[in-house]
C-alpha cells in the first residue's frame, strides 16, 4: 500500500468511525467541582447534566432517550439539569407530546428536575414548552426556584435562550441575597455578563464543537467567542461555567467528542482548591455570523 492509498484510508477510516460509530455512543463524565459563594452544607449534592436531546434526530430515537435518562437515573443524583434543545421540530414529526411528558417523568433525583428551553425548542410553538410544563419537570423562564438541600438554601435560576430573549443577568438575577445560586442559560454567551455571586452556571447549545481535532479545536461552534466555552468547566475572572457537550448531533458527525452526560458533585472552594482562571485558545467561529444574517433576513421579510 503506497502513501496516498494509506492516507486514504485512514480518511475512510476516520468518516467511518465519526460517521457511524462516535455519534451512537454515550459517555458518563463524572467530576468533582469547587465552587465559590457555595453554604457548606451543600458539600457533596451531586448534579446530573444534560442537554441537546435532540429527540427524535438520527441518533437520538425514543429508545436511546430512555437509555439517556436511565443512565442518568444511575447515578442517583440530588438534582437534574436539562439545559434545552429537547427539540420541538423533531419531536413534533416524530412522537406525541404525551410520549415526550412520560419518557422525561422517568428521571428520579431527590431534589427535582429543573429546565430551561434551547433555541430549537421555540418552533413549532409551546411544543416543548406544554411538554415541560405537563410532567414533573420545572421549566424556568427567566425565574428562580428556592429550594432547601440539608438546612441550605439553593437558588436555580433558569434564563430564556439568548438567541430569541434579550437576557440582562442582573435585572432577572437582582442582588446577592447570600443564598447558593446557580444559573441555567442554554447558550454559554450569557457566561461574561453574569454577576459574581452566581456559583455556577450551566450552559449546552455548543454540542462541544461536534468535529474536535487536538490541538487545534473546532471550528463551528455556535458561539459569538468561538470556541472559548465550547465545552468543560470554564473559570473566568473567579466565575465557573461548565458547558455539556449534549447528547445528539445535528451534523451527524462527532468526533473526540462523544454524547455525554455529566455528574457534578459540588463542594465549597478553598485556597487550596481555588481554580485559577483557565486561559483558552480562541477560534474564530463560522456559525454565529451566518445565523446573525438569517435573523436579519427574516426580520425583513
Amino acid at each position: 500500500m503506497n502513501e496516498l492509498n494509506k492516507f486514504l484510508f485512514i480518511i475512510i477510516v476516520l468518516f467511518i468511525y465519526s460517521f457511524f460509530i462516535e455519534p451512537s455512543r454515550l459517555v458518563v463524565k463524572t467530576q468533582d467541582i469547587y465552587l465559590p459563594n457555595i453554604d457548606k452544607r451543600l458539600d457533596g449534592i451531586k448534579i446530573g447534566v444534560m442537554s441537546d436531546m435532540h429527540i427524535g434526530t438520527t441518533f437520538v430515537n425514543y429508545k436511546k432517550a430512555e437509555k439517556v435518562i436511565s443512565k442518568m437515573n444511575s447515578k442517583n443524583p440530588d438534582l437534574v439539569f436539562l439545559l434545552g434543545d429537547l427539540d420541538a421540530k423533531s419531536i413534533s414529526n416524530n412522537y406525541s407530546n404525551k410520549e415526550i411528558t412520560a419518557l422525561l417523568n422517568k428521571l428520579n433525583a431527590k431534589y427535582g428536575v429543573y429546565s430551561v428551553l434551547g433555541n430549537h425548542d421555540y418552533a413549532p410553538v409551546n411544543i416543548v414548552r406544554n411538554i415541560l410544563n405537563g410532567s414533573d419537570v420545572t421549566l424556568l423562564e427567566n425565574e428562580s426556584k428556592y429550594i432547601e438541600i440539608n438546612g441550605a438554601k439553593l437558588r436555580i435560576t433558569g434564563f430564556k435562550d439568548l438567541w430569541h430573549s434579550y437576557i440582562n443577568p442582573d435585572e432577572i438575577l437582582g442582588y446577592d441575597d447570600d443564598v447558593t445560586t446557580f444559573v441555567l442559560a442554554h447558550n454559554p454567551d450569557s457566561f461574561p455578563y453574569m454577576p459574581r455571586f452566581v456559583s455556577l452556571t450551566l450552559s449546552g447549545h455548543t454540542h462541544g464543537g461536534e468535529v474536535y481535532f487536538p490541538l487545534i479545536g473546532s471550528f463551528t461552534v455556535p458561539s459569538e467567542f468561538g470556541d472559548r466555552y465550547r465545552k468543560g468547566h470554564i473559570v473566568e475572572r473567579g466565575k465557573h461555567l461548565f458547558v455539556s457537550g449534549g447528547v445528539a448531533t445535528l451534523s451527524h458527525l462527532r468526533f473526540c467528542n462523544p454524547p455525554e452526560i455529566i455528574i457534578l458533585t459540588i463542594h465549597p472552594e478553598t485556597e487550596k482548591t481555588k481554580t485559577k482562571g483557565i486561559s483558552k485558545h480562541t477560534r474564530k467561529n463560522y456559525i454565529e455570523p451566518i445565523h446573525k444574517v438569517m435573523v436579519f433576513i427574516k426580520s425583513k421579510m
